[in-house]
């Protein structure tokens, strides 16, 4: 497939798989010349590109000067999420001034119908996927993509009057101004410290979404996600307790009386959200403030929170054997997230024990040491970094180690307290002991059954 171009102008895909397929095609629709560079051998998409592009050049395997050429020659290098920028390709492309962009900023550049981004450390595919739910049962024709199901490139031929994107900070990375008509960012906690020098600059990653958006929507309760004061741009809040921000409309939980309201008028109470966690009362909240920015009615909201009980791996209960109920939280996959978790179950449980551990990332685990202390009976760990976590916990801490998630389960099932609960929120990524987090959220929930065979 490697040839020459011969067009005075192209682009570079720097990283194929979904997303680097997705721009081929999209490139191809406009009539423009591409290449294609992916350090692997075999990557992902490689044969259906073959298939459908077999003029497209492509360069597998290691750097090499000639990759350079190509790069600083090009009119821009359209980079997938998964790639660093400061991997030397992308490095190569910001040193020439050559623009460094992802799929969703072409995407940006296309679309003029209204767009709803959302971003956060956790919660942001449930929040996705509730949005589009919502406005589909509000006869809108919607599209959910971008870090969630399609790739927003080839959501463009559809017939749609509302996109709904959820957005990483990988992909935030790559857009020069988003523009949306909502940006919404739920939380920010460390994640990902792999490839960020520092949680400000991750932060500033996620916070790139508010550039240019009409109307903001914010976490009250976390300072990291407070958008800069703009004017003409509407502000939205939503927290627990009392705030008193000037100009913002606000959305709040009282925990004494259990209702969600805005600016003082309540709107519906805790009973009427089928999922549990104080965490999700957080994401009811963040959606009612998103349909009033979109001009959605909120009895679409109030009906699709009274239906939906949840997305697979993010505190899905899995079942209950000897009055221990067991929920699989796999997706948690760093430190924020099974905080969160762990906050939002442990009132309705008579303790929590929680199993955690795999690839850390290079997390910092004393918060979460701190906060499972408090709140947890005892902490099962597994996976490559448990020794990790172990030194982070507090010497009261009860511990036990494990080999295995099987091991692991009957572990926490003798460690529970009759009316507990056994949380797998593993505070880390699962690539060292699994395919993923939906495969050790899956052998959790077939280990919990086995309990009972």
């Amino acid at each position: 497939m490697t040839q020459l171009i011969v067009s005075d102008s192209y682009s570079v895909i720097l990283g194929l798989g979904k997303t680097g397929l997705s721009v081929a095609r999209y490139f191809q629709r406009k009539g423009h010349r591409c290449v294609v560079i992916d350090t692997r051998f075999n990557p992902p998409g490689l044969e259906e590109l073959k298939t459908e592009q077999p003029e497209t050049a492509v360069y597998l395997g290691e750097t090499d000067e000639h990759l350079t050429d190509l790069i600083r020659a090009a009119s821009q290098v359209v980079i997938s999420p998964g790639i660093s920028r400061n991997s030397s390709l992308a490095q190569v492309a910001l040193n020439n001034s050559i623009p460094l962009v992802g799929d969703v900023d072409l995407f940006l550049h296309e679309v003029t119908e209204p767009t709803i981004a959302i971003t956060g450390s956790n919660g942001k595919t449930t929040v996705a996927t509730l949005m589009g739910n919502i406005a589909m049962r509000a006869g809108i024709k919607t599209s959910v993509a971008g870090n969630i199901g399609t790739p927003v490139l080839d959501t463009l031929d559809m017939d749609v009057e509302l996109y709904v994107l959820e957005l990483s900070s990988f992909q935030l990375e790559s857009i020069r101004r988003p523009d949306l008509t909502v940006a919404c960012v739920l939380n920010v906690t460390e994640d990902h410290m792999d490839r960020y020098p520092s949680l400000a600059s991750y932060c500033m990653a996620k916070q790139r979404i508010y550039w240019g958006a009409k109307h903001v929507v914010y976490n009250l309760d976390d300072k990291l996600t407070v958008p800069p004061i703009i004017a003409g741009v509407r502000r939205r809040g939503f927290g627990f307790g009392q705030h008193h921000e000037q100009g913002d409309i606000k959305y709040l939980y009282d925990k004494v009386t259990k209702t969600l309201s805005r600016q003082g008028e309540t709107l519906l109470d805790r009973a009427e959200i089928r999922m549990f966690g104080r965490h999700n009362v957080a994401n009811a909240l963040a959606l009612m403030a998103l349909c009033d920015a979109a001009e959605i009615d909120l009895k679409y909201c109030f009906a699709e929170l009274a239906e939906f009980v949840g997305l697979p791996h993010r505190c899905q209960w899995v079942g209950s054997y000897n009055q221990v109920t067991f929920i699989n939280d796999s997706k948690a996959t760093n430190v924020g997230a099974s905080i969160a978790a762990v906050g939002g179950i442990k009132d309705d449980f008579n303790g929590v024990v929680i199993i955690a551990g795999g690839d850390a990332k290079g997390a910092n685990f004393a918060e979460f040491g701190r906060v499972l202390a408090k709140n947890v009976e005892a902490v099962v760990l597994i996976g490559r970094d448990a020794e990790q976590l172990a030194a982070a916990l507090p010497s009261q801490v009860k511990v036990a180690r494990c080999a295995s998630l099987d091991d692991a389960v009957v572990k926490a099932l003798q460690l529970s307290n009759v009316g507990g609960a056994v949380l797998l929120s593993p505070a880390c990524a699962s690539f060292d002991m699994f395919k993923g987090f939906e495969d050790r959220g899956d052998q959790f929930i077939r280990c919990v059954r086995r309990l009972a065979a």
